[in-house]
């Protein structure tokens, strides 16, 4: 039996509810920067700055467009917040597929804003 623990989870983008919500993918990666001179036997590195990424799938279309800034809110269904943005830009045009007798789909993806 599948896991339905996805079900209730909400995004809220500039204020507004992300309705049809398919999918929401968060991934959290990080630059690892070289410090590493001629002088050293082995690679030294620093801490890199994050590089957080929301990636939202909803059935249907959106107004949402290249560019827009907001507050990202994501509530998963367990109560967790993981992926929220105080200030978060859609940092591509929303790409919208579908398929013979399947949902028209559009992906969004958000970055953190400066």
């Amino acid at each position: 039996m599948a896991d339905a623990g996805f079900n209730g989870t909400t995004v809220t983008f500039a204020g507004t509810p992300i309705t049809g919500l398919r999918s929401v993918r968060y991934q959290g990666t990080c630059a690892r920067p070289s410090v590493t001179g001629a002088e050293a036997a082995t690679r030294l590195h620093k801490a890199g700055l994050p590089n957080r990424t929301v990636t939202v799938t909803i059935v249907g279309s959106t107004s949402i467009a290249k560019g827009d800034t907001g507050a990202l809110a994501i509530a998963w269904n367990d109560g967790g917040t993981k992926g929220s943005m105080a200030k978060a830009v859609v940092i591509k045009a929303p790409s919208m597929s579908g398929a013979l007798d399947g949902d028209n789909t559009t992906t969004i993806v958000f970055r953190e804003a400066k």
